[in-house]
């Protein structure tokens, strides 16, 4: 475990966007469906950032199917196929982009949750993605649709270029995630995914620290991690990896730093562990937040 026991007066700086942290509400779940308020008319649901993107979409998907509903888990981008406890059945829709609905239908049928991508990349290994409009059609085949919708090469924090991220537009739900492996620790090209950008939305030296000050930058800029996200989609954020901060202060405080940015576009922050086996994520939400 990485020892962060700053106090939280040692992270505060002059232009922070929310240097008067804001009152939160905290909730206790032990499911990711109702930490991350996902309902019937949560139909596409978009996971953008870094820290756990994968391990968020195969768990979401996990939890669904045990609650009974059908998902389809797919990227706009490119993933690693998944191994078999992550998804059963991996399907492609090939070079003419033509989805097979009738056996997608089938073997979401039988298997409940399936992942599809276009193919695989002979030079990478990896799946490659959809189009949204290609994307669209299958929200009428499953209860859920969940898109990788980022890439971040393994870093545990990133900011987006021109390109990224790509986010459905029909989106119901996108989720930005956060490793928090990456508080404290130097901003270099070892630690963040698109470096140079990272650094002008943060306005952070290259091999700064990073800390909850340019975390809660990185949502506050138009360039940053709410980049692309329709404005019709719920945003709810996802810190990941909490056994990687020893002082829980830390991750109350980064909770409400982020709620409390001057666009307020986050409804909620969710903190958990993806990858234990102990399930419990705590949501923190803003106290006026009634709906």
């Amino acid at each position: 475990m990485i020892s962060h026991r700053k106090n939280l007066s040692e992270t505060m700086k002059p232009d922070d966007p929310s240097s008067e942290l804001l009152e939160t509400r905290t909730e206790i779940f032990e499911e990711l469906v109702s930490a991350l308020e996902i309902k019937s008319v949560t139909r596409c649901i978009a996971l953008v950032g870094a820290g756990g993107k994968t391990s968020l979409m195969y768990n979401l998907a996990k939890n669904m199917v045990e609650r009974g509903k059908t998902v389809i888990s797919t990227t706009s981008t490119k993933i690693y196929p998944p191994s078999p406890d992550q998804s059963s059945c991996l399907l492609f829709l090939g070079d003419n982009g033509i989805p097979k609905l009738e056996q997608i239908t089938s073997e979401v049928q039988h298997h409940r949750h399936i992942t599809l991508g276009l193919k695989v990349d002979t030079i990478t290994g990896k799946v490659l993605g959809l189009m949204p409009e290609e994307i669209f059609p299958l929200l009428s085949l499953v209860d859920h649709v969940i898109v990788e919708a980022d890439g971040a090469s393994g870093r545990p924090i990133k900011a987006p270029n021109e390109s990224e991220p790509v986010v459905p537009e029909f989106a119901d739900l996108v989720i930005p995630i956060i490793g928090l492996d990456s508080v404290f620790l130097p901003a270099t090209q070892e630690n963040v995914f698109r470096l140079e950008e990272f650094l002008r939305v943060t306005n952070l030296d290259r091999g700064g620290e990073i800390t909850p000050h340019e975390i809660a930058l990185l949502f506050d800029h138009p360039k940053g991690a709410l980049r692309e996200i329709p404005e019709t989609a719920k945003v709810i954020v996802f810190l990941n990896k909490l056994d990687q901060i020893e002082n829980p202060e830390i991750v109350c405080e980064l909770a409400r730093r982020i709620l409390g940015v001057r666009n307020a576009r986050v409804r909620s922050v969710v903190t958990g562990i993806l990858l234990s086996k102990e399930k419990e994520f705590t949501r923190f939400s803003r106290v006026d937040d009634s709906t």
